[in-house]
C-alpha cells in the first residue's frame, strides 16, 4: 500500500461510501426478491448480505486502525450485535495486513535514529504498526513503527464506525453497540501509546526475569517514543510451522502449559493481562540440546491492569467453574457485571454453566468429558476436544435466554485472550490433563 488513509473526512468518506453502497445495494436485491420464487427470496438476501459484508471488511483492512480492532472485537460477540453474515466476515480480519511505503511510516522517526540502520521493507504488518528489521551497530533490532495518524483518528474512526453500520441497517441493538465500543475504546487509546506499552514490557520482563520458559526481547530506551519501538531481533518459529509440529509430545506439552500457566499468573498473580492472543504475538525458540525450549513474547500493547474488584471477580469465576460449584460461579460472574442478581434463574444458569464447560480440561474427573476429547490412555487431547466450537455453541445458546445482558467488553477480552490461549494449545497438538494448573490457587 502506499499509504494509510488519514484525517477524519477522508476516513469518514471511506467507510460512508460502502455503508450507503451497501444500503442501496441491499435495498435493490430487497426489490429483485419480487420477482423471484418464496424458495428464492431468503437465498438472494443472504448472497447479498454477505457481498456487502466482505466488501466492508475489505475496507476496514485497508483503512487499517481502529477500524480493525473494533472489527474483531465485535466478532467476539456473535450474532447478538450484527448479523451472522457480517459477523463472519469480522471473523476474516486478518491481525496481518499489508505494509505501507517506508516514505510514509518514516516520517515518524526522530533525527537520532538515523543511527539505526533500517531496512525500508517491512516484515510484518497489523492494524495500528509495522515492524522493520535494522542494525544498531552490530546488533540486530526491530522498529515497530505506527501508521502516521492512527492515533488521532481513534475518536472519529469509532464515531463513523457506528454511524456507517445504521447506515447499512446491521445494527440489532445500538444501545449494546455503543457500550462495547466505549469501553473498547478506551483500551485502544493506551494501546496506542507506545511509552506505555515500553513500561508493561519492562514489567513484565522483570516478573518474568527467573522463568527459562519465557523471553522478552531487550527494549532500547533511546530509540523508543510514543509512535516507534526498537527492540533485539529474535528470531524463531511460529507454533504452526514444521518445526514446532515435528516436536516430541513432551516438548509440546511443555510449550502448551507454559502459554496456560502465564495465562494464570496474569490473571491470579499481576493482575496484569495481555489480551491479544493472536500468534504472531509468539515465537517459539527450539533449544537445540531439547532441554529449554522457549516461547518469547514480542508484543504487549493490548495489556491491561485489571482493578483489584476485577481480578477478585475474576478468580472467583474460574475457581468456582473449575470446582463445577454453579453458586460461585454466579456470585463471580455477578462481580464481573456479566450477570445482576435480578436476573433469571435460567440466565444465571445457562451462563454459568458456559464458564464450567470452558473448565473442562482442568478437571480430575473425566467421566462426563466426551470420549473424543480422551487419547487412549485417558489424557486430554486438546485439539480432538472440539472445545471451543462447543463452547461457543453454548455460549451462543445461553445469549438466547430472554433477559440476557451483552457482557462487557473487559470480560470479552479475557474470554479472547483465553481462546486464543487454548488456541494455541490445539494447534500444537498437545496431549494432558492440566488439573494440576489450577490445583496451586485453589481455597
Amino acid at each position: 500500500m502506499k499509504k494509510v488513509k488519514t484525517g477524519a473526512l477522508r476516513r469518514r468518506l471511506s467507510l460512508g461510501m460502502v455503508g450507503a453502497k451497501s444500503g442501496v445495494n441491499l435495498l435493490g436485491a430487497s426489490l429483485a426478491n419480487l420477482w423471484v420464487s418464496e424458495d428464492q427470496k431468503e437465498a438472494h438476501r443472504t448472497a447479498a448480505l454477505e457481498r456487502e459484508a466482505r466488501r466492508f471488511v475489505e475496507e476496514l483492512g485497508r483503512l487499517k486502525g481502529a477500524y480493525v480492532k473494533i472489527g474483531q472485537m465485535l466478532a467476539l460477540y456473535g450474532e447478538h450485535l450484527l448479523p451472522s453474515s457480517v459477523n463472519r466476515a469480522l471473523h476474516t480480519l486478518e491481525a496481518q495486513t499489508t505494509p505501507i511505503d517506508w516514505q510514509q511510516v518514516s516520517i515518524q522517526l526522530k533525527p537520532e535514529f538515523k543511527e539505526l540502520k533500517i531496512e525500508a521493507n517491512a516484515f510484518a504488518a497489523a492494524s495500528l504498526a509495522q515492524v522493520h528489521k535494522a542494525k544498531l551497530g552490530d546488533v540486530s533490532v526491530c522498529v515497530k513503527i505506527q501508521y502516521p495518524g492512527i492515533a488521532s483518528a481513534i475518536d472519529d474512526d469509532f464515531k463513523h464506525f457506528l454511524q456507517m453500520l445504521k447506515l447499512a441497517s446491521w445494527i440489532k441493538s445500538a444501545r449494546h453497540l455503543e457500550e462495547v465500543t466505549k469501553q473498547l475504546k478506551r483500551h485502544l487509546i493506551e494501546e496506542v501509546d507506545y511509552r506505555k506499552e515500553f513500561n508493561k514490557a519492562q514489567r513484565i520482563r522483570e516478573y518474568l526475569a527467573n522463568d527459562p520458559r519465557f523471553m522478552i526481547p531487550q527494549y532500547y530506551p533511546n530509540y523508543c517514543t510514543r509512535d516507534v519501538l526498537t527492540m533485539d531481533y529474535v528470531d524463531g518459529f511460529d507454533v504452526k510451522d514444521k518445526e514446532v509440529q515435528s516436536l516430541s509430545l513432551e516438548r509440546r506439552n511443555s510449550l502448551a502449559i507454559a502459554m496456560l500457566e502465564l495465562f494464570f499468573i496474569e490473571a491470579f498473580d499481576w493482575g496484569l493481562m495481555q489480551t491479544d492472543p493472536n500468534f504472531g504475538n509468539y515465537r517459539i525458540l527450539i533449544d537445540p540440546s531439547g532441554s529449554n525450549d522457549r516461547l518469547v513474547l514480542l508484543d504487549f500493547g493490548a495489556v491491561h491492569d485489571l482493578d483489584t474488584q476485577f481480578q477478585n471477580a475474576l478468580r472467583t469465576t474460574i475457581l468456582g467453574a473449575w470446582q463445577d460449584d454453579q453458586q460461585k460461579t454466579i456470585e463471580g460472574l455477578i462481580g464481573l457485571k456479566c450477570l445482576t442478581v435480578d436476573d433469571s434463574k435460567a440466565v444465571k444458569e445457562s451462563f454459568a454453566h458456559f464458564c464450567t464447560m470452558l473448565m473442562e480440561p482442568f478437571r480430575q474427573d473425566f467421566t462426563a468429558v466426551p470420549k473424543y476429547a480422551l487419547n487412549t490412555q485417558g489424557v486430554y487431547n486438546w485439539d480432538k476436544s472440539k472445545l471451543l466450537q462447543r463452547s461457543a455453541n453454548l455460549g451462543s445458546t445461553s445469549m438466547m435466554h430472554k433477559g440476557f445482558s451483552m457482557p462487557p467488553s473487559d470480560f470479552m477480552l479475557i474470554v479472547r485472550k483465553l481462546t486464543g490461549v487454548f488456541t494455541f494449545v490445539c494447534a500444537i497438538k498437545a496431549e494432558f490433563n492440566a488439573y494440576q494448573l489450577l490445583e496451586t490457587y485453589s481455597d
